[in-house]
């Protein structure tokens, strides 16, 4: 399910955003003021951020180019939402790199098409994981290569081993369950023990990165291990987590061991500078 984060203080827009998107299968999350949609924006990566022009607290594009500035936000899509009389900044915003401008009162039906194009499209673009709005792909690549002029970086490889068993053993549906509890994991992991520079990424479906600072680093490394570890038991019946392996059928007949899924993780560490 996508993921919408809706940072605007104007209730009447926010209520009727929040009902027609969620009735539309998205997930909302609603922020009043810019700190407050920055926060939320770290705290559960979403898949597209409507964002008014005028916040109580700040202009919104500041809250724009801190979105833009930063690793782990810097490549989720974002539109602009603007009162009539701010329709004339529509060029310098656009050229600021926001993805769509939307002047109030809007035609709710075209809003929630822009939406749905815009997601499609950086899905298409290869830029976030669809399931999970990490980043991927060319993101990741570009993100790897900046480390070459980097220092003092801490790079976390994460697999969930074990997860093509579970998937062909529980079926897709809970697999991608698992999916959006590592990937949530994480952005909470980080946010407590890392920096809003860090970069989350989806490398594959079982394939995580994560790259933050040396002084973070391990810690960052063992919170991920450690609760993740512990809380995939849950996805599992409590006679597999019993024997501590599952039987998978091995198509002639027989039966096939396979362990459950727990984090293997491989760590590099850049240069001090």
């Amino acid at each position: 399910m996508s993921r919408i984060l809706l940072i605007d203080s104007d209730q009447s827009t926010v209520e009727l955003l929040q009902s027609t998107l969620t009735a539309s299968g998205y997930e909302v999350q609603a922020a009043t003021t810019g700190n407050a949609g920055l926060a939320a924006s770290l705290e559960k990566v979403p898949s597209l951020v409507l964002l008014a022009n005028s916040l109580p607290d700040q202009a919104g594009l500041e809250v724009f180019q801190v979105l833009r500035s930063r690793a782990r936000t810097m490549h989720i899509p974002v539109i602009m939402l603007a009162q009539r009389n701010e329709a004339g900044r529509q060029n310098e915003i656009l050229k600021a790199g926001a993805d769509d401008f939307i002047v109030k009162p809007f035609d709710i039906d075209i809003l929630t098409l822009r939406i749905r194009n815009t997601i499609m499209r950086s899905e298409r673009d290869g830029l976030h994981h669809p399931q999970t709005g990490l980043a991927t792909g060319r993101l990741i690549q570009e993100r790897v290569r900046a480390l070459a002029d980097e220092y003092g970086w801490y790079k976390i490889d994460f697999e969930i081993d074990g997860f093509s068993g579970f998937r062909e053993s529980y079926g897709f549906m809970t697999g991608q369950e698992v999916l959006n509890f590592a990937a949530t994991l994480i952005n909470e992991v980080v946010q407590a023990s890392g920096t809003p520079d860090d970069f989350t990424g989806q490398r594959g479906d079982a394939q995580f990165m994560i790259i933050t600072r040396r002084a973070n680093g391990a810690a960052v490394r063992e919170a991920i291990e450690r609760r993740f570890n512990e809380g995939v038991q849950s996805f599992y019946n409590f006679m597999d987590r019993d024997q501590g392996y599952l039987e998978i059928d091995d198509g002639s007949g027989g039966k096939v061991r396979h362990p459950l899924m727990h984090a293997r993780i491989k760590i590099l560490e850049g240069e001090e500078d």
